[in-house]
């Protein structure tokens, strides 16, 4: 099996340091130049996710932690899921996807939980979904919710960026297969 090399969604080698952490941990605000550098995305699609109304605009020309958490999480679903449905599914655990007040759990917060669950797992060449479930509800064992039934979505979330994330890595994986095939 191919060992996942970069952060989920991202261009950037895995590391000991959590991705998110790492980038602001000096800085509170990354330029859109940077966002694309590691996500490798275009900056036309980041400016469609933010008219679409997927993202919050830019402060000052900067993207926070949260946004760009959204942004990366956004981008890991994209090969497997349409935006309205990835749009569905976040909107699931954070309500209007431009409001931060109705959020379960911060963007980036679920995009570090889920680099939690998946990075180990496949280091360890763990693709048993049942496995990657029960790791996630250990996971959120000790999470407060801030109202009932928000454990239940947040959970239901991540497990299907899970399935989502595992489908495109074994498409991934046929693709690459599908290589050796000699005309």
């Amino acid at each position: 099996m191919i060992m996942q090399k970069t952060f989920p969604g991202t261009q950037v080698p895995v590391s000991d340091v959590p991705l998110l952490q790492g980038i602001f941990s000096v800085t509170t605000g990354i330029t859109l130049s940077q966002v694309c550098e590691i996500t490798g995305l275009e900056p036309g699609a980041v400016h469609n996710w933010i008219k679409r109304g997927y993202v919050n605009p830019p402060t000052g020309r900067k993207y926070s932690k949260s946004q760009v958490g959204r942004i990366i999480l956004i981008n890991m679903l994209r090969d497997t899921l349409a935006l309205e449905k990835i749009a569905k599914i976040l909107s699931h655990a954070n309500g209007n996807l431009l409001d931060r007040a109705d959020d379960i759990m911060d963007d980036s917060d679920i995009y570090s939980c889920l680099c939690d669950i998946l990075i180990p797992a496949e280091k360890n060449e763990v693709i048993d979904i049942k496995e990657l479930f029960k790791r996630t509800e250990a996971y959120l064992t000790d999470f407060k919710e801030p109202f009932p039934g928000a454990k239940e979505r947040l959970e239901l979330v991540l497990k299907i960026i899970i399935c989502a994330w595992e489908s495109a890595y074994f498409k991934k994986y046929a693709d690459y297969l599908t290589e050796k095939i000699q005309m």
